[in-house]
């Protein structure tokens, strides 16, 4: 096994300005590799710490790969701390520098000064080149060694990762890793079905990883050993799965219409447009997703073709008036199914419902039912986005 180790770059990352997805990402990226990770850091903007870590990462380490600090600006230090660590100068490169003169004359500016650091390099790098943005990478090779240097922003990095990574001739392991995705089951509650298949010693083990779409049960491991632990699995964890792997839940709704040549209509009003959102971004989707509307405040919601009886009796945060709403956007767009949401995001309750609190109504060519959640979250955009996900997943529930 060879070691490897990842350091995300910025001040951001250390004061939560923004989420350091970047090193985990990487991480598991590696593991179909025979490479060990012993530990990911996250260092400032800090041009004598960066070089001190950076320093010690390549005096052990087989692989070092940095993230972040590739920008124009004072702040992005990443070049003049791997120079000072490896003990070489940074050289102007006057052919990366007319290709950033010419990126920026392409989109009708001229180059500011402060880009000329990013055609700087020292002499045993290699340009990674950046198909998506003004900082190329840098790949380093000394003595069976190899340190790569990425931009931050994901969009950037994955590509030009996904080029050098195959080229890098890490050994690779048998490895094999299947995806449960779940909703309505929370880890503790996973952890409990599983039993002793949890955390499993052996050739593969088993992770759970709480997402906006559910808990995701990943085994992972030696082939063989994996699909033998899946199917002990997969009965454990009952009706809670609705999908493997690389689904997601907009796609795999608008698949299981596409399967009934059937249409979909949304009606929301906790989610706020969330669930209607999550459907037009996958490519195609007015095949099957006609439409919604969304109505938050009371005074509008009293315009629906809903009896004023519902709300009267029942409340705006209940089953009766979530199957109301359900009822009158599938009459409204002549869908064959119809999806609302009504519920309370916070930060205070209403109608004696805690925060939290979510029905979704479908109504469908059998009649119109809901279901009734409760989510957790910390903020109200958590919580509409996760309810959003929690119609989905009713919704697929039913389609199959």
């Amino acid at each position: 096994m060879f070691l490897a180790e990842i350091i995300g770059v910025g001040d951001e990352l250390l004061y939560g300005e923004t989420t350091d997805t970047n090193t985990s990402e990487i991480a598991v990226s590696l593991q179909p590799y025979a490479v060990e990770i012993h530990r990911t850091l996250r260092v400032a903007d800090n041009l004598e710490t960066l070089a001190q870590e950076v320093r010690q990462a390549w005096g052990k380490a087989r692989l070092v790969v940095l993230s972040g600090g590739l920008g124009p600006t004072p702040d992005d230090i990443t070049r003049e701390a791997i120079a000072a660590a490896l003990g070489e100068e940074l050289l102007l490169d006057q052919e990366v520098l007319e290709w950033l003169e010419k990126l920026f004359e392409a989109r009708g500016w001229k180059m500011p000064e402060v880009n000329r650091k990013q055609a700087m390099k020292i002499p045993s790098a290699r340009w990674i080149a950046n198909p998506r943005g003004t900082a190329p990478g840098w790949w380093v090779h000394q003595k069976d060694k190899d340190l790569i240097c990425l931009p931050g922003p994901p969009a950037e990095w994955r590509p030009m990762w996904a080029e050098v990574l195959p080229k890098l001739g890490l050994p690779q392991k048998p490895y094999r890793q299947l995806t449960f995705k779940t909703f309505g089951l929370g880890e503790s509650r996973i952890v409990e079905l599983l039993g002793g298949l949890f955390r499993r010693n052996g050739q593969a083990q088993v992770g759970t990883y709480a997402k906006m779409d559910g808990v995701a049960v990943v085994v992972r491991g030696e082939p063989g050993q994996v699909e033998a632990l899946a199917a002990q699995i997969r009965p454990l964890l009952g009706e809670a799965v609705w999908g493997q792997d690389g689904d997601t839940l907009p796609a795999l709704a608008l698949k299981l219409l596409e399967r009934q040549k059937a249409t979909l209509a949304t009606l929301e009003s906790m989610t706020g447009g969330m669930l209607g959102a999550l459907l037009t971004g996958v490519s195609g989707a007015s095949q099957h997703y006609l439409g919604g509307l969304v109505l938050y405040s009371p005074a509008a919601k009293s315009q629906l073709p809903i009896p004023l009886e519902v709300a009267a009796q029942h409340g705006v945060v209940s089953p009766a008036f979530a199957e109301a709403m359900a009822a009158a956007a599938r009459d409204m767009l002549g869908a064959s199914y119809a999806l609302s949401t009504t519920g309370v995001a916070g930060p205070q309750e209403l109608e004696g419902q805690p925060v939290g609190t979510l029905f979704v109504g479908l109504a469908s060519p059998e009649g119109v039912k809901s279901r009734h959640f409760r989510l957790p979250g910390a903020s109200r955009e958590m919580l509409r986005q996760r309810a959003a996900h929690a119609a989905l997943a009713f919704l697929v529930g039913e389609l199959r």
